[in-house]
């Protein structure tokens, strides 16, 4: 007898298992290439974009403006490049734009569409507006005072994450651009602008000389590396975090369709052990006998793998393009290296065939006498229960189903429980994001707009709160702001976490964020230094105050000038409850009391794709997961369906007394599965804090949680239904003859 005449024979038998695994394979290999082709890809992109347009390695300013005789010196005495960058930010009506006389060495831009602005009427704008707001080439905006056409649109490297502000936690595309005019015109509307200083140093810069005669001859006002600059630090952050997560989605997804093959594996062979003991009694060895079950287990892997493998390897792009969502219109190659889909394939499989090597191991060391009397398996005890209960045959029987098999109600909870916890996972993130809006100003304060200025100023401004805020960074050059307040100031929150006022005439205080980011928390010692001088300073944490969207250690007006060598009553920012008449020269940065609730909208809006993309993979698994098992059900109780067949209770009848003991399971899969999924969301916004910089609060609203009790009862009827009509394809006297092949 030859066992490899059974293949064929056994897959047509077990033809839903085999489809649902493989199905529930392909939604694993799916997210794996997804997230590994769109990660090495932005990663490469990336890395080639920073070189050719030679990015900068940090950004700095100056109270006092840099002569241009004074640069080609500087970059001559410490081994850099410097080039002093002209913009002006401009507010008109239905948006803001930021426009550049155009660099000749640093931060270069890259033209997407159209051609270069030739006449002094024309710009080009940040690809990523146009392409959200549908502006064309040719199109009219009013800048200034002045009306330009559109030329074209460009990337540049430091703007590819579009981030108005350094404040902001998101995107911004619907109301702000960049712009480039030609350097006659800009120079025509708007002078010399304000000034930014790009730097890009050798290997043998000296970084810290430079830093302390930039600070001593013109005064530092900032300073921000690279490294601290997250519209360019973000492209590969993700970038490693989409990588990161698709070997962990591909290595532990498939742990589900490991217990399907290990459960339904062990049932086929515990339903043949008959055969099994007489082919061992006949010579075969175990070994043979382990090799033959166990080639069942690789078909999943192996169908699912290569169908979904041959479809990243020619959908490359469109699989790598989900993951833009969050750039600039970049336009990376999308590629899927052959040793990578041939690891899809092969991770899968292997996992699928050592988990069913040990199952059929275990099992064929069963005694062979038992196998052949078929006393594997069975549990009389289950047959015991409410025996001598008053209780209906349909309560009896489906308590029994559920009790006498462990292993199944296990993968059908487990079923219920991904697909509860996947779709629940998605809806906390929309609620948490949500909540970010409406918390956010609860945790700044009562003020509507706050103003950063260009400039130092003393005293006290005519209208609103002055704040002192400067930068500094720890010893790992991670950037907080350093603000000073008036002791009498009503706008900001300057309420700890124990509920009590802050002192800040006496003491500093830190942010939520700042706590969570540097580890440092009341009554610690902290210790940071100056951007430009490299000077380090220590202070006592006085307390903690609730803010988790902005890093800052918050004292007096007086001691932050003072820890800084400045006028007591210096500041740099207002803060006011109502617009106040700033020119755009005037300022760098407006934050108002909505601009976290726009940006978490945005993000929400570009990100609306993959989550309903999430929701979707949830329901695919529950569905795959509880077809095949309640398959299985089935089929393991034709003998009683036959039986009820001839007792003649109708189908419907019969379908609901076999499947019914499964219902119970949906309450605990759900409530687990919901649980779980917000554990899993609070994980992920205490791990990310630091690449994030917000704390974001992990929640999920009751509406929330009816709607994924719903999707996943849904997926749970559909699996039913799909399966509703074998009951009345299985014949009354066929079914009641033993099974042989």
């Amino acid at each position: 007898m030859k066992l490899n005449k059974r293949y064929l024979r056994s897959i047509r038998a077990n033809l839903p298992f085999y489809i649902s695994a493989s199905v529930l394979t392909m939604v694993t290999l799916l997210m794996f290439y997804l997230f590994y082709i769109a990660g090495v890809g932005i990663n490469r992109y990336g890395d080639e974009f920073f070189s050719k347009y030679n990015v900068e390695d940090a950004a700095f300013s100056t109270f006092a403006e840099i002569p241009d005789e004074d640069i080609a010196r500087l970059e001559k005495d410490y081994g850099l490049t410097l080039e002093k960058e002209h913009f002006a930010g401009v507010e008109e009506e239905n948006f803001r734009v930021r426009v550049f006389s155009p660099n000749k060495k640093i931060d270069l831009y890259e033209l997407q569409s159209g051609r270069e602005p030739i006449s002094d009427d024309e710009i080009i704008i940040s690809a990523g507006y146009a392409e959200e707001n549908n502006v064309q080439i040719g199109d009219k905006y009013l800048i200034h005072g002045r009306q330009y056409s559109v030329a074209g649109t460009f990337l540049r490297p430091d703007y590819l994450y579009m981030v108005e502000n350094l404040s902001d936690d998101y995107k911004n595309v619907t109301t702000f651009f960049l712009a480039y005019m030609t350097p006659e015109e800009f120079e025509n509307q708007f002078g010399s602008g304000s000034i930014n200083n790009k730097v890009v140093y050798s290997e043998a810069a000296d970084e810290a000389g430079f830093r302390r005669e930039i600070n001593e001859k013109y005064f530092m006002s900032d300073y921000l590396s690279a490294d601290n600059n997250m519209r360019i630090t973000f492209v590969h952050e993700q970038a490693d975090m989409f990588v990161m997560s698709s070997w962990f989605i591909l290595v532990t997804f498939p742990l589900l369709t490991v217990a399907l093959v290990c459960i339904l594996l062990g049932r086929r062979i515990r339903a043949e052990q008959k055969l099994i003991g007489t082919l061992s009694a006949m010579g075969y060895e175990k070994k043979k006998l382990m090799r033959h079950y166990s080639v069942y287990a690789v078909i999943p892997g192996i169908c699912g793998g290569v169908l979904t493998s041959v479809a990243a390897l020619l959908l490359a792009k469109p699989f790598g393009s989900l993951g833009l969502a969050d750039y600039e219109p970049m336009k990376p190659r999308f590629t899927l290296p052959v040793w990578v889909a041939v690891a899809g394939v092969v991770i899968p499989t292997l996992i699928y065939y050592i988990a069913a090597m040990l199952r059929v191991r275990k099992l064929l060391k069963e005694d062979t006498v038992k196998l052949l009397a078929g006393q594997i398996g069975n549990n009389h005890r289950s047959r015991r229960v409410l025996s001598h209960k008053k209780a209906s045959v349909k309560s009896k029987f489906a308590l029994r189903q559920l009790i006498g098999n462990p292993g199944r109600s296990f993968v059908i909870f487990l079923g219920i429980f991904l697909g509860a916890m996947i779709v629940a996972f998605a809806f906390s993130f929309i609620d948490s994001v949500k909540a970010v809006g409406e918390q956010a100003h609860d945790e700044f304060g009562s003020f509507k707009y706050e103003y950063i200025l260009n400039f130092l100023k003393n005293g006290a401004p005519e209208d609103g709160e002055a704040v002192l805020v400067l930068p500094y960074e720890d010893k790992k050059s991670r950037r907080f702001s350093l603000m000073g307040l008036d002791s009498d100031a009503s706008l900001w929150n300057l309420t700890t976490v124990d509920g009590q006022p802050a002192d800040i005439e006496r003491g500093f205080y830190i942010s939520t964020l700042c706590e969570a980011i540097y580890d440092i928390h009341k009554g610690d010692d902290f210790t940071f230094r100056n951007i430009a001088t490299l000077e380090e300073y220590t202070v006592k944490i006085d307390g903690v105050i609730k803010n988790g969207y902005q890093s800052y250690l918050i004292s007096s007006r007086k001691n932050a000038a003072d820890l800084s060598g400045l006028e007591k009553d210096a500041y740099n920012a207002v803060l006011a409850d109502r617009a106040l008449d700033y020119s755009s020269e005037e300022i760098t940065e407006i934050i108002s009391d909505t601009t976290y609730k726009t940006q978490m909208e945005n993000m929400m809006t570009a990100m609306g794709a993959l989550i309903s993309a999430l929701m979707i993979i949830g329901m695919i698994v529950c569905i795959a997961a509880l077809y095949a098992m309640i398959d299985t059900i089935l089929s393991e109780n034709s003998h009683n369906i036959s039986m009820l067949k001839v007792l003649g209770l109708e189908n419907g009848r019969i379908n609901s007394m076999i499947i019914s003991s499964n219902h119970i399971l949906l309450i605990p899969g759900v409530v687990l599965g919901i649980a779980s999924a917000y554990a899993v969301m609070a994980w992920y916004c205490k791990e990310f804090v630091e690449v994030e910089h917000i704390m974001i609060p992990a929640t999920l609203y009751p509406k929330s949680i009816l709607y994924t009790a719903i999707i996943t009862v849904l997926s749970y009827v559909i699996s039913l239904l799909l399966l509703r009509r074998k009951v009345d394809k299985m014949d009354m006297i066929e079914a009641l003859k033993d099974d042989r092949e």
